[in-house]
């Protein structure tokens, strides 16, 4: 048998295997408008010591001006669950929703993706005991997170802080999709 018998197939396998492999990350992390949910844990530091659960609504956009570099703008909602406290020796509750706005840099791995986010969060609280009143603010909101995704669908694990002083850090801990169109 001749040598390119086997050649020519070997040579077109390598090449559909390098442009599948070319085409992934921008399969994976999606150019685009992008919508998502997730839910999670949060937890506050100070008087509130507690943990509690959280749900969140995101909407963004990637830029797809890089290969590996993942650039993007986000804006969330998120709304805690109700942190049990102590506040001055008496029982107190706390539940806090926060408007985000955040930009994000990270590098992109094919499916995978590692990220950091940065912005501001625009917050209400509704702390609720005998003598506390209600508060609000804007302060900075940032964190790291995890995405693994193809074809426009991508989950992420990330976790960010709300670093407010009035009602002390807020740590949260986030499992949720998105989709990019």
């Amino acid at each position: 048998m001749p040598r390119t018998f086997f050649f020519r197939p070997l040579m077109a396998a390598g090449l559909a295997s390098a442009l599948a492999l070319s085409a992934a990350p921008a399969m994976a992390a999606g150019t685009g408008f992008y919508v998502g949910a997730g839910a999670g844990e949060t937890h506050a530091d100070g008087d509130f010591d507690d943990e509690t659960s959280h749900w969140k609504l995101t909407g963004g956009y990637h830029f797809g001006w890089l290969p590996l570099i993942d650039l993007g703008a986000e804006v969330s909602y998120v709304n805690t669950g109700e942190l049990d406290g102590d506040v001055g020796g008496r029982s107190a509750t706390l539940e806090v929703e926060s408007f985000q706005a955040m930009g994000l840099a990270g590098l992109s791995f094919g499916p995978l993706g590692l990220y950091a986010k940065a912005g501001m969060a625009d917050w209400d609280a509704k702390r609720r005991g005998r003598g506390l009143g209600d508060r609000s603010g804007t302060d900075p909101v940032y964190g790291v997170g995890a995405r693994l995704g193809l074809f426009g669908l991508s989950g992420r694990l990330e976790y960010e802080r709300i670093d407010a002083d009035e009602i002390n850090d807020l740590d949260m801990l986030t499992a949720g999709v998105i989709y990019t169109f």
